[in-house]
C-alpha cells in the first residue's frame, strides 16, 4: 500500500538572501519552489521576504505558471519601500497576469500602478500595458491559437491606441473573425470601421 505524500511545512532556519541562495544551490526547481514557499511562512524580514517572493516568481514564470508568478510579484510590490520599486513590481505583475489571460486582475493591478506614477510614468505604463497585450496576442497568433488571440485583440481595442495601431488590430480581428466563423462580429466590426 502506498503511503500518502505529505507537504513539508517546517519553517526554514536561514534568515538572509545569501543563506537562502546557498541553500537553494544545486536543487531542482520543484524543491526550490517548496523551500521558498516554506520560507514565506518563516517570519522573514521585509527585504528577505521580498527577495524570496521575486526568486519564487522567476521560477514560476520559467515554469509557465504566470498567475502564481504574478501573485508573488504583486506581494513583493506591496512590501516595496519606494514608489518606483512598487511601480516596477506592479507592472511586472500586470505583464504576468496578461500572459495568464487574467485581464481583469491585470487591469486592477494596473490601476494600482497608475495611481503611484507621475504624468510621464503614467504614459510609459500605458504604453507598456498596450505592448503586453499586443505581444500576448501575437504569441497566440504565432502558435495558431486564434480564439485566444481574438480575445486578447478585443481587449487591446479597449486600450488607448494610436490610429495606425487601432486599424492594424481591427484588421487582424476582421481576419480572425472570418477564420473563426464569427460572422456577426465580423460585420459589426466592418460596419464600425467604415462608419468611423
Amino acid at each position: 500500500m502506498r503511503e500518502k505524500m505529505h507537504r513539508v511545512n517546517k519553517p526554514i532556519k536561514e534568515r538572509s538572501p545569501s543563506e537562502i541562495e546557498s541553500e537553494l544551490k544545486d536543487k531542482g526547481e520543484f524543491v526550490q519552489m517548496s523551500y521558498l514557499q516554506r520560507a514565506l511562512d518563516s517570519g522573514l524580514d521585509f527585504e528577505t521576504k521580498k527577495y524570496v517572493l521575486i526568486r519564487l516568481s522567476k521560477i514560476y514564470e520559467n515554469k509557465g505558471m504566470y498567475s502564481e508568478a504574478a501573485k508573488c510579484i504583486r506581494n513583493a510590490a506591496d512590501i516595496n519601500t519606494t514608489f518606483r520599486g512598487q511601480i516596477t513590481d506592479y507592472m511586472k505583475a500586470v505583464e504576468l497576469y496578461v500572459r495568464a489571460d487574467m485581464h481583469h486582475e491585470a487591469d486592477r493591478i494596473f490601476s494600482q500602478a497608475l495611481a503611484l506614477g507621475n504624468g510621464k510614468e503614467k504614459m510609459q505604463m500605458k504604453t507598456a500595458l498596450k505592448d503586453y497585450y499586443l505581444t500576448n496576442a501575437r504569441r497566440y497568433m504565432n502558435s495558431d491559437k486564434r480564439n485566444y488571440a481574438k480575445r486578447v485583440f478585443e481587449k487591446t481595442l479597449t486600450l488607448d491606441l494610436e490610429p495606425g495601431e487601432r486599424r492594424e488590430v481591427q484588421q487582424t480581428l476582421l481576419d480572425l473573425y472570418q477564420k473563426l466563423g464569427n460572422i456577426k462580429e465580423y460585420y459589426q466590426l466592418k460596419q464600425k470601421i467604415s462608419g468611423s
